[in-house]
């Protein structure tokens, strides 16, 4: 075989393994749901998003930024009927030996803080959704079932994509909400399910199983 053979034949393995990649399904995972002051919320862990390698790399003093974006559907469904973002920015503090962690899931301008003793637990804040604000109760169906599409993100190569996320949460009525100022995050289809892989350095794709609005408890 040429030289040129070769080199081809190698272009082509790495675009139908590109390929498979973009087309891999998601995992499927169970995620705790709730009623919280009048908002569906949830539980789900996404540690897994870090491997032993970007763990390490949270000591090097480089910044490390998390992006959650959570959609919610209608079992049978195909577009949103609510959808949410969190950001996390984890930074190792040289002088405190300690990791500080901002978490924004509101106003950006108003990060919640938090600091922690090791990478592990830095991973754990970045990572885990806990009692996480999805929708208002009232304004779902709860004779019917509902699905979460979760995508999270490590270190999102784009500015410009980290900038827009900042605009949008810091909407007054934004969270959780549609409207024109979303069109930057393209549709449905381009964001969840067939995101780009050099979007990032690493990826998680989640669809939770079906699951029926909570009812009763505090409103």
């Amino acid at each position: 075989m040429s030289k040129r053979a070769r080199f081809l034949c190698f272009a082509l393995l790495a675009t139908l393994a590109t390929s498979a990649a973009r087309a891999e399904a998601p995992d499927l995972r169970t995620a705790g749901v709730a009623r919280k002051a009048g908002k569906l919320v949830i539980g789900l862990g996404l540690q897994d998003l870090f491997g032993p390698r970007e763990i390490e790399r949270l000591l090097s003093g480089f910044s490390t930024r998390v992006l959650i974006r959570v959609a919610l559907l209608r079992d049978g469904g195909e577009e949103p009927v609510a959808r949410a973002m969190r950001l996390a920015e984890i930074v190792y503090d040289l002088w405190d030996e300690k990791l500080r962690v901002r978490v924004s899931s509101h106003d950006p301008d108003k990060p919640d803080t938090y600091l922690v003793a090791t990478p592990k637990a830095a991973v754990d804040v970045a990572a885990a959704l806990a009692n996480f604000a999805i929708a208002d109760i009232d304004k779902l169906d709860p004779s019917a079932r509902y699905y979460l599409s979760l995508r999270a993100d490590l270190n999102p190569i784009s500015d410009e994509l980290v900038g827009n996320v900042r605009r949008w949460l810091s909407r007054p009525s934004g969270h959780g909400r549609f409207g024109s100022g979303d069109s930057f995050f393209g549709s449905f289809v381009s964001v969840f399910v067939n995101p780009r892989i050099d979007d990032s350095e690493r990826q998680l794709r989640i669809l939770s199983r079906p699951f029926a609005v909570p009812q009763g408890g505090a409103p």
